[in-house]
């Protein structure tokens, strides 16, 4: 009778472990939907910086190219960078751009400088102070 009920536990057990793993199964999201869902984020941070002298930008291209300058110009599928040096315009496709920076340093960095001159001060400190 012991047997009998572990193994009627051990065939529940499997039974139901079967039936989650069949349930769990994860569908890929189709790569077009991705791509509108991304393509949309970057319009959405290019609209946010808005157009002008004032909203420079770093664009990191899908082909691992990098355009600097400031927004230009905003269109349905494509916005314009134009070079703040030479005045050239760029006109790119949502669609070709990975990421969208700002012209200086990330936040992460910014606070990786600080807690870096601070732990120096404190290190500095902490090696001229008298010892007793």
């Amino acid at each position: 009778m012991k047997w009998c009920a572990i193994y009627l536990l051990i065939l529940v057990l499997w039974s139901s472990s079967s039936i989650w793993a069949q349930n769990e199964v994860a569908t890929p999201e189709p790569q077009a939907k991705k791509q509108v869902g991304q393509k949309a984020k970057i319009r959405m941070e290019v609209e946010r910086r808005g157009v002008g002298e004032q909203s420079r930008v770093r664009i990191m291209l899908k082909d691992k190219n990098e355009v600097k300058g400031y927004i230009s110009q905003l269109d349905a599928d494509s916005f314009q960078v134009t070079d703040k040096k030479g005045g050239q315009a760029r006109t790119i496709e949502y669609a070709d751009v990975e990421r969208v920076r700002g012209p200086g340093l990330s936040r992460g960095a910014k606070i990786g400088i600080a807690v870096g001159v601070a732990g120096a001060v404190l290190g500095i400190a902490a090696a001229t102070l008298p010892k007793d």
